[in-house]
């Protein structure tokens, strides 16, 4: 443990702990299928473990098919879309619940139907008390940023809860 005396925060006139325990007590870790994902929750978890927090993976369930006259000939029913899309849920959590296991950090998992994941990020992150996001970011630029977005920069751009975006 690190002791040391609090000091004066120049900016808002509050005493700042340097005791890194006191930083984070809750982190969301979103996770998709990416090895972006994969890096964050070891920093995620890494962190966790160095603050004694504890960690919530959250996993947004957006929809397989669109629904037409063709596809619902082909498309299984809706319960089975969901049954799979659990199972794929329980899969990506894997290395996290292991991660948590092996660094002995409290863990839960998250795994809720959106079409919009980054809202489904804020609603859970807000509802779970989380102060710290930490978030993988894709890399991508140019075209392909704007054609497939940026779930991480559409966070950033609406939270007011901290961030850690990993690459």
């Amino acid at each position: 443990m690190i002791a040391t005396k609090p000091s004066m925060g120049r900016a808002s006139g509050r005493a700042w702990s340097r005791d890194p325990t006191d930083m984070f007590k809750h982190i969301l870790i979103p996770i998709d299928d990416d090895a972006g994902s994969r890096r964050a929750i070891g920093q995620g978890v890494a962190l966790a473990e160095a603050v004694g927090a504890r960690v919530t993976g959250f996993h947004a369930m957006t929809e397989f098919n669109h629904r037409g006259i063709v596809d619902e000939l082909l498309e299984p029913p809706p319960e089975e879309l969901q049954r799979f899309a659990r199972k794929h849920a329980t899969e990506l959590f894997a290395p996290l619940t292991r991660e948590a296991e092996r660094a002995g950090v409290e863990c839960e998992t998250i795994a809720e139907p959106s079409e919009v994941p980054w809202e489904a990020i804020l609603v859970v992150a807000k509802n779970a008390s989380c102060d710290l996001i930490v978030m993988a970011s894709h890399g991508r630029r140019g075209i392909a940023r704007l054609v497939l977005g940026s779930q991480t920069q559409a966070v950033l751009n609406r939270t007011g809860i901290a961030m850690l975006v990993v690459r």
